[in-house]
């Protein structure tokens, strides 16, 4: 039986996004300010944030710190957005999170949204940490996480998404993002678009705080090159927050690196003879980055399990992957938002077919004759995906460069 606090927290879904940070400051006024009770680093960016996060949150914990870290969304299990030392939160400790918040948003008469309780719900549950790494769910100025005034603001790179919310240019979208920089936070990036590095370096500016442009790659357990440079980035930040945390040391960093572990992205499964990675990027930024490496270390002929949100771009996505693929299968991983199958399969008539169940498209994929099988376009695909191989006898890990 679902405990009910549980079923307080589902019934939020559907909230919607409602920009503004007034309802999380009047809560956590109401909390007892829990975003205070440690030192935090926050992560914004298009792409990228969340593997740069959790390589981070690694190199931390193997400094000696005990640390949170909060990402979203989760594939699987909802506990995966709170993690405390590598471990996922228990049970226990999340339902006592969420009878806390409800009961001071009982007192404040303040319903937040869903996404704004989860937040919450990570400032509960990390006091008693010794720092905190919070991936910023969309944007950053408005985002539910920009309530706290970190020692570090690190922002990976910025592409068109969320365009809706964030502004149609890149500098727009690169000024939202940039909400998340505060005085006296050391300010790192990884971007090298000049009109999104003269944003950031404009709002730093303005507080006086330091800046780096990091250009430099690191090795990391995690598939893709892109990977190496949000390692980079997290590698870092905590030689820049040595001064700060001085547990850090070059043996701890090497270390973290190393035992970093990213779901979801280039994450590869042999099953039956077949190779089988699952990606979940879903804007073209992200499909962008995992082209080169399809290309380079997925043998042809390729299947492709496909599926994806009807608001993204899917004509960019779709023109840069479906070349790389001699067959597709075209799901609806979350039919609420999901483009139609039909319509993914009009645009490659010649070799995709529909499925509009994940777990049947799976299966089909596994009954083809195709050895290599990729599975992706979206979160909602990739989750599906790995719940689905989790439940039988494949073996996962990590491709190591």
């Amino acid at each position: 039986m679902t405990p009910e606090p549980l079923l307080w927290l589902d019934g939020l879904q559907g909230s919607g996004i409602r920009p503004g940070l007034s309802r999380m400051r009047a809560l956590l006024r109401e909390l007892g300010n829990p975003e205070r009770a440690c030192p935090s680093i926050i992560v914004a960016g298009t792409n990228g944030k969340g593997s740069t996060s959790s390589t981070l949150a690694s190199i931390l914990n193997a400094s000696g710190y005990r640390t949170g870290l909060y990402t979203s969304p989760h594939l699987v299990e909802l506990r995966e957005r709170w993690m405390i030392a590598g471990t996922m939160i228990s049970t226990e400790a999340l339902v006592s999170a969420i009878e806390q918040l409800r009961a001071a948003a009982g007192r404040a008469g303040i319903v937040p949204t869903y996404f704004e309780a989860l937040t919450l719900i990570a400032f509960i549950a990390f006091v008693g940490c010794d720092v905190m790494v919070l991936e910023v769910g969309m944007g950053g100025r408005l985002d539910a996480t920009n309530v706290v005034r970190p020692l570090a603001a690190l922002i990976t790179p910025i592409g068109m998404d969320h365009t809706e919310y964030l502004g149609t240019t890149i500098r727009q979208i690169a000024g939202e993002k940039a909400g998340v920089i505060h005085r006296g936070a050391i300010v790192l990036t990884s971007n090298d678009d000049p009109r999104v590095l003269g944003v950031l370096r404009h709002r730093a500016a303005m507080f006086g705080n330091p800046f780096h442009v990091v250009t430099s790659t690191h090795p990391t357990p995690l598939a893709g090159d892109f990977q190496q440079r949000n390692a980079g980035l997290a590698v870092r930040a905590a030689e820049e927050l040595r001064s700060l945390l001085p547990q850090i040391t070059a043996e701890s960093i090497e270390r973290g690196v190393a035992t970093t572990q990213w779901r979801g992205r280039l994450e590869r499964i042999e099953r039956d003879g077949k190779q089988i990675w699952i990606d979940g990027g879903h804007n073209a930024h992200a499909i962008a980055a995992i082209v080169p490496f399809i290309t380079e270390h997925v043998p042809a002929p390729r299947l492709l399990v496909f599926g994806i949100m009807s608001d993204k771009n899917i004509a960019e996505v779709t023109s840069a992957l479906f070349p790389l693929f001699d067959a597709i299968i075209a799901t609806e991983p979350y039919p609420p938002r999901s483009e139609a199958a039909a319509r993914l399969v009009s645009l490659a008539p010649d070799r995709a077919m529909a499925e509009a169940d994940p777990r049947l498209a799976i299966e089909r994929a596994l009954a083809s004759g195709y050895k290599s099988v990729v599975i992706a376009g979206s979160l909602y695909l990739a989750g599906a995906a790995i719940e689905f191989f989790s439940r039988g006898d494949a073996e996962t890990r990590r491709e190591e460069e």
